[in-house]
């Protein structure tokens, strides 16, 4: 049997864990920039408000209905997701990880149906205890199903079990949009067959199916019918790794500019080499705003640039490098900017890259450069992301965490403390 666990409005819950005199009060989290409500706890959602709400038209209203308004602290909500999932694993022989707020968990299928509420109820009031994060679970034989019990039990005091409720009912009032995989397109192509709900699919011929929806569709219609068909996410390396921002406001200077890309370069090479990759192709891509009235079209300017290296790396100096070259090439004075883009491409693994017969020292400088790198990693991970960096980034007249002055910053103004991964940020207990 698969549980599906879902973290409950995670990033407003995140937001309360350590916000006593916020608990049952209405919480929104806003978008990078603070531009849009990416989340919403229950509390809000009653007051009427929902996912995508510009803040800037809702702020009055959010002030007058007294919504606790926050900027997206991803930092906290991924540790309190690692939290959650060293929980999962203790509650199951197996656990996949599938975002940030939901995983899969393989339990035994030899229990009874009782004895899977049990665990299920257990599961829930412990990760309440342990981290105070509301949780539903879903339980069935698939993971199309448990997904579907999970929406189920939100409704039905957080637990939902497949083998003990009124399967053919539930179906025939369950959207097809809704079904896992589905979405609004693919349910607009299956209604013109005359598929609404999860019970007209479920009876869909297979054949059908993978014509009009992939293998994909296939897939579901098995696992509605109770056949695993959906395999586990494993794990594959990434093509490519790409970090980026949206400024805070327009930037037009050329050593600010840098400042960022210099920034968002450690960002995606500390990525790359936690997986243990190196990149052979590097990109970079400069934009300002949309202009979405013709006579704002000469104020727009969008570019990118790309170079390639003779043999992949993961050395930070090397690549921030060529990055703020490639910058320099696509740079055009006069336009005011909000986004700069990194991408590593041709990602290989760092153990596995082949040598030039006909450079001796390039063993050697591949040693040293990792060596660098691994003392640089270790401080990091330490002290905090930043503390060692290219020297690029304090070119500016305020160089040491004077970042958030600088227009290239990405504005939050609500941002919630670090609370359990800053010791600075700890809450103080009076």
């Amino acid at each position: 049997m698969i549980m599906h666990v879902d973290a409950n409005s995670f990033y407003a819950s995140c937001e309360s864990i350590f916000r006593p005199d916020i608990q049952n009060k209405p919480v929104a989290v806003l978008s990078n920039n603070d531009g849009v409500t990416i989340a919403l706890n229950t509390e809000c959602k009653k007051l009427g408000f929902k996912r995508g709400d510009l803040f800037f038209k809702m702020k009055n209203e959010y002030k007058a209905k007294g919504v606790f308004v926050f900027s997206s602290n991803y930092t906290l909500y991924a540790d309190i997701s690692r939290r959650l999932n060293i929980i999962y694993n203790a509650f199951s022989i197996e656990s996949e990880y599938y975002s940030i707020y939901e995983s899969f968990l393989y339990v035994p299928d030899f229990i009874e149906n009782k004895e899977y509420i049990e665990l299920a109820k257990e599961l829930k009031n412990f990760v309440w205890k342990s981290v105070h994060i509301p949780v539903s679970i879903g339980i069935a034989p698939t993971k199309t199903l448990a997904k579907m019990c999970n929406k189920l039990a939100k409704d039905n005091n957080g637990v939902f079990l497949w083998n003990s409720c009124d399967k053919e009912n539930i179906l025939k009032n369950y959207a097809a949009k809704d079904i896992w995989g589905i979405g609004n397109s693919k349910a607009e192509t299956l209604a013109r067959k005359g598929v609404f709900t999860a019970w007209n699919l479920l009876n869909f011929p297979l054949d059908k199916a993978k014509k009009e929806l992939s293998i994909n569709g296939f897939r579901t219609v098995q696992e509605l019918k109770e056949i695993p068909a959906i395999d586990k996410n494993e794990s594959t390396r990434r093509k490519n790794i790409t970090s980026s921002r949206s400024f805070g406001k327009g930037v037009t200077s050329i050593l600010e500019l840098e400042t960022a890309l210099s920034e968002y370069t450690q960002i995606a090479v500390a990525k790359m080499r936690s997986e243990h990759s190196a990149c052979k192709i590097i990109s970079v891509y400069l934009m300002t705003a949309r202009a979405f009235s013709d006579n704002n079209k000469d104020k727009e300017y969008f570019n990118g640039a790309s170079a390639q290296k003779l043999f992949s790396t993961s050395y930070l100096s090397d690549i921030t490098e060529i990055a703020i070259k490639l910058l320099k090439s696509i740079y055009r004075s006069g336009y005011s900017y909000r986004k700069i883009i990194i991408n590593l491409q041709e990602l290989e693994d760092d153990n596995d890259i082949q040598n030039d017969l006909f450079m001796e020292n390039l063993p050697k400088i591949r040693e040293r450069n990792n060596l660098i790198m691994d003392a640089c990693d270790n401080v990091n991970n330490k002290y905090g992301k930043g503390t060692l960096h290219i020297g690029i980034r304090t070119q500016l007249n305020k160089p040491k965490n004077a970042y958030s002055s600088q227009s290239w910053f990405m504005t939050r103004n609500f941002l919630s403390p670090e609370y359990t991964t800053n010791i600075k940020e700890l809450p103080i207990v009076i």
